[in-house]
């Protein structure tokens, strides 16, 4: 049994300086069609100062796939001191009033809030229409009714149902839409029982150890409840500066599903982005609102990384199910965007995609990062018109070769590829030309990821080199920066770090699958465990405080870095037996035989003798 087998990774106790090793926000959702976003109620340090809004104890955003967001809201008069995800997607706030269990059984309209409290404590539900009482059920008029059933006591005073709970253990039902189930226990086991087909099913890494494996299965849950499970995108991070859905950070949540076996959760975001509104013919906006997939327009215009990341993305997809129909079903928007890819390179002077802002969502330049994903993605449009007979395949392997080539000549900076571009006017002999030129930072941990997904050999020089120098640049605290100077996080939009250049948990493990790359496993199991160290129980953030090592609690936990370890623990080759190698038991395999002939050849000279 998995859970059992697990289980003791599941115990964790409280203390003052755990603050901030506990999310302040989580998202659960029933895989369906449900999701609540939950405030856990652990502080996020100058709240205001960061632009956060000041939410108590909650549960928010009741949504419900085609209704949206049902006006209703859980408050809890309770001072969380610890919060956290277990492994069978239970949601535990502990407080100095007791514990607090969420549960959302998987397909299913329930949520189930169980108490253990050792002092008395209230609950407030509140809605903007009318409740009733229908018997023992509560009913509230929303759209579609909500019925709830509890052990506790209760007033309703106006559009607020007033709950008590005293020592004891108590339990909430609410469902959505349906009779409620009152089965309290049968409810638990069918969340534990559907949570663990589900963990099941994934795909096993190899050779994980225990603690690994745990966070393995912890970043695939957190991933499936980062989703919506009705239109299929993803929340950035549960926090609300970050509850948008990024183009690019949910392709590496959609591939990370699709890599560890969960195939429909993947499919239905690529269905999703197929059919999402566009900027233009070929380019999606930067990100989309989580719960409606409507386009922020206001946002990081423009950004196309996520143009060859769609195209990596659905090529992948069809090579581990090898969906045919998937192919032609989203054939109108591949050509779309490899049309828009041709028709840039081919009228660009320096024959690459145009300037945008990129990862990093830093400067207007042109970006390594985007222009090496938008060749990968033409490679791979190209076997995809390859396997569905399309002869023009070759025409898109022309571009992408032409493509390739502008990369290595313009942002190769002598041992390293040049992070951005800028364009600059050189005059000579009274003449003047336009010339690309590297812009400061322009080392960056960016440029090893499109190397890692295969853009350029992992042991050619380029990558090497590129690699060599990026790690004396940015490692640091056991962890890699994203480039010198850093000042997100510290003075720039977010303000809870102490220092510049936190190391983040993506590009470390960008780091992470490029030391696989080249079979330095256990380099990579460090950074493995690094990450794992340095999470909120399990669930990853995006960044470590460079001084004081702490998780950065303003947008943990991070998706993307759950979706990047999830990657590098099914890229993860082990050693065997610790520090035996394949080769070495090779060698002591060959020995042995060479020991066995040597004795059968003795034997037979002793006979003869």
């Amino acid at each position: 049994m998995l859970l059992s087998f697990l289980s003791p990774f599941l115990t964790f106790s409280a203390t003052a300086s755990q603050q901030y090793y506990s999310p302040s926000y989580l998202l659960l959702n029933n895989w369906e069609n449900q999701s609540i976003w939950i405030v856990t109620g652990v502080p996020i340090p100058n709240p205001q100062i960061n632009g956060f809004p000041l939410f108590n104890t909650s549960i928010r955003n009741f949504y419900i796939g085609e209704y949206g967001i049902v006006n209703l809201t859980v408050s809890f008069s309770i001072m969380t001191t610890l919060a956290y995800l277990n492994l069978d997607n239970t949601v535990n706030l502990v407080s100095t009033n007791g514990n607090i269990s969420i549960i959302m059984p998987p397909k299913t309209p329930y949520i189930l809030l169980l108490f253990n409290a050792n002092s008395t404590t209230s609950i407030d539900i509140v809605t903007n229409t009318t409740i009733a009482i229908n018997s023992s059920t509560i009913i509230v008029n929303t759209t579609p009714q909500i019925y709830i059933v509890t052990n506790a006591s209760y007033l309703i005073q106006n559009k607020i149902l007033k709950i008590n709970v005293h020592k004891g253990e108590w339990f909430i039902e609410l469902s959505v839409g349906q009779e409620p189930n009152f089965n309290v226990s049968g409810l638990v086991k069918l969340n534990e029982v559907e949570v663990e087909r589900w963990l099941n099913a994934s795909k096993l890494p190899n050779g994980l150890p225990n603690n690994l494996l745990k966070e393995y299965y912890l970043s695939l849950l957190l991933i499936k409840d980062d989703q919506n499970p009705y239109l299929g995108t993803f929340a950035a991070s549960p926090s609300p500066i970050y509850l948008f859905s990024w183009v690019r950070d949910s392709a590496f949540s959609a591939m990370a599903l699709q890599l560890s076996g969960h195939y429909n959760s993947a499919l239905k975001f690529w269905v999703w982005m197929s059919h999402a509104e566009q900027l233009q013919p070929g380019v999606w906006y930067t990100r989309y609102n989580f719960y409606t997939g409507n386009p922020d327009t206001t946002f990081g215009i423009p950004e196309l990384d996520g143009i060859g990341l769609y195209e990596v993305g659905v090529f992948e997809y069809y090579n581990i199910t090898h969906n045919v129909t998937f192919l032609k079903q989203i054939l109108p928007t591949l050509d779309k965007s490899v049309n828009y890819q041709i028709k840039e390179i081919n009228g660009s002077n320096y024959h690459l995609l145009p300037q945008d802002l990129s990862v990093w969502e830093d400067r207007d330049a042109y970006h390594f990062w985007t222009e090496a994903f938008n060749a990968l993605g033409l490679k791979s449009v190209a076997e995809m018109y390859k396997a569905l007979n399309f002869s023009n395949y070759t025409i898109i392997l022309g571009v992408e070769k032409e493509l390739n080539q502008s990369i290595l000549n313009d942002f190769w900076n002598n041992n390293y590829f040049a992070s951005a571009l800028g364009v600059s006017v050189e005059f000579e002999g009274g003449k003047s030309e336009t010339v690309l030129t590297s812009e400061p930072p322009s080392v960056d941990s960016a440029t090893l990821l499109p190397i890692d997904l295969g853009y350029l050999p992992p042991t050619s020089n380029y990558s090497i080199s590129n690699f060599k120098l990026v790690n004396k640049t940015l490692f640091q605290t056991g962890g890699l920066a994203r480039f010198p100077y850093d000042m997100y996080h510290y003075s720039q939009s977010l303000y809870d770090a102490t220092a510049p250049e936190p190391p983040w948990i993506i590009t470390t493990l960008f780091e992470a699958l490029y030391l696989e790359q080249l079979g330095n496993n256990n380099q990579a199991l460090n950074l493995m465990y690094w990450a794992y160290d340095h999470s909120q129980h399990g669930l990853l953030p995006e960044a470590i405080d460079p001084k004081y090592a702490y998780p950065l609690p303003t947008t943990s936990p991070l998706t993307w870095s759950s979706a990047m370890f999830v990657m590098v623990a099914l890229n993860y080759r082990p050693t065997i037996s610790g520090q035996i190698t394949i080769s070495i038991i090779r060698d002591y395999v060959v020995l042995g035989v060479v020991i066995v002939v040597i004795g059968i050849i003795s034997v037979i000279m002793l006979r003869r003798k």
